[in-house]
């Protein structure tokens, strides 16, 4: 019988907020255990800088240039592209449970959505939202907070939150300790996993809704201190040979949150810190029961669809190709574990995660899989990563060789190009520069390749 396959994601999470990744002033203790037993991956980006169009990648092991998707808007066309079914024919049975973000949410009852969870290929489905659409959109979570008798109290809380400005809203939540949704999310995993069936190997996804803002951990969990945070980056200067194109988008870049002061930056990340080790507590409470239920033989998968700004150069949220949202967390355990921690430096993308799994599996990728699995890793480090790694966001592309990151738009402009090497705060932005020629043009090429190589190739079968 195949292996299980737990899969853990957190939403919004920045790779340098774990203490196994170098987050040394936050407390991350189960996720550092689970990457002393695995793989953890230094370099891994995020195939898209926003939500669905990164989850979607996952669930595919595709671009958003392959199915159509750049921002939080629209949802997989063709159904059956998504993995799940070749997990489904090799035997396993696949459950959802918390965030999917898969569609839009907002303005209804995610229940009704639940025939298109089930043509994606989830066996079992157990949804919610993540924090902000739980405001406007009927869930199982919003019935469980509904039943005793906070949701009025979120729902007021989360207006306060609206109307002071979310960079503002420097406050944990007023619920009580073990009624916040990622709570829900974590219990409902438990009990699904107590109940699951042990003879037939399980591909269960569970979606958490944190670290992402609002910043609004337990109470109880508010203990980090002000002065332990670090710093955010300063905002980017402006170099005297931008222009165009990439003087407009430089100085959009730059120009929110100058009001707040270094005690709000360094409050919100406490809080932010807070939420990532409630985060972590959970996290190590789903991993103790899977292990006392399906066993220690199992893969285990973490990782994030995006990071957080989270106050550098003066920015919150995400939606940039800076490295604290494209950089994103990525752990594998291997089943029993490995005999120490393996740190892969190489660069990795989330199609890379979508191939992993299949190849566990004993599934082939497809064609339309444009990942390479990272099994190889256990034997040598050396034997995974690319060359290139592609992000791409509204009119926007991104496309990095481990030191070169260029941003274009949609017109072929060039809005960014950052030395990682010698600039690796992506501070000074050369798009324009006399010197850049050569490099940009080099990218380009390697960027039309990349695009030529990653066609969507769909079935002759399909197509007649």
């Amino acid at each position: 019988m195949p292996n299980d396959i737990l899969v853990l994601m957190t939403d919004q999470h920045r790779a340098d907020w774990i203490g196994a990744f170098g987050g040394k002033h936050v407390r991350t203790p189960n996720l550092d255990s689970l990457a002393s037993e695995g793989a953890i991956f230094t370099r891994c980006l995020t195939t898209s800088p926003i939500c669905m169009p990164a989850r979607t990648s996952f669930l595919t092991g595709q671009y958003p240039h392959n199915f159509g998707m750049w921002d939080n808007i629209g949802r997989l066309q063709d159904t059956s592209e998504s993995c799940l079914h070749s997990l489904k024919n090799a035997g396993y049975r696949t459950c959802h449970v918390g965030k999917s973000h898969l569609y839009p949410h907002g303005g209804k009852d995610l229940r009704d959505e639940e025939p298109y969870m089930h043509a994606l290929g989830w066996d079992d489905v157990l949804e919610t939202t993540g924090p902000l659409s739980t405001v406007t959109t009927k869930s199982i979570l919003t019935d469980w907070m509904e039943k005793n008798g906070i949701y009025q109290t979120f729902l007021d809380d989360y207006q306060k939150r609206r109307e002071v400005g979310n960079s503002r809203a420097l406050w944990p939540s007023p619920l009580p300790n073990g009624m916040l949704m990622d709570d829900f999310i974590a219990q409902t995993a438990l009990e699904y996993i107590q109940q699951s069936d042990s003879s037939k190997p399980l591909y269960l996804f569970v979606g958490l809704g944190g670290p992402h803002d609002p910043w609004d951990p337990p109470q109880s969990w508010d203990t980090y201190r002000l002065e332990d945070m670090p710093m955010p980056l300063e905002r980017d200067p402006t170099p005297n040979w931008l222009a165009g194109t990439a003087l407009e988008y430089q100085e959009k870049l730059f120009g929110r949150n100058k009001d707040l002061n270094h005690e709000q930056w360094a409050r919100m990340r406490t809080l932010y810190s807070a939420r990532v080790s409630h985060l972590d507590y959970l996290i190590g409470r789903i991993i103790d029961t899977w292990h006392k239920v399906r066993g220690k033989s199992s893969w285990i998968i973490f990782w994030s669809d995006h990071g957080e700004m989270l106050g550098d150069k003066g920015r919150t949220g995400k939606c940039v190709f800076f490295d604290p949202v494209v950089r994103v967390p990525a752990i594998i355990r291997p089943p029993n574990g490995t005999a120490g921690p393996i740190q892969c430096n190489k660069l990795v993308s989330l199609p890379d995660l979508t191939a992993t799994i299949l190849d566990v599996a004993g599934c082939e990728p497809g064609r339309n899989v444009f990942g390479k699995s990272l099994i190889p890793v256990f034997g040598d480090s050396n034997q995974v990563g690319r060359n290139l790694v592609v992000s791409e966001l509204f009119d926007l592309t991104m496309v990095y060789d481990g030191r070169w990151k260029l941003v274009l738009n949609s017109q072929n402009e060039v809005v960014q190009l950052f030395d990682t090497v010698q600039d690796p705060t992506e501070s000074l932005n050369l798009a324009c520069h006399e010197k850049s020629a050569d490099i940009i043009n080099h990218l380009r090429h390697e960027l039309l390749q990349f695009l030529l190589s990653t066609n969507d190739r769909q079935y002759r079968e399909v197509n007649g």
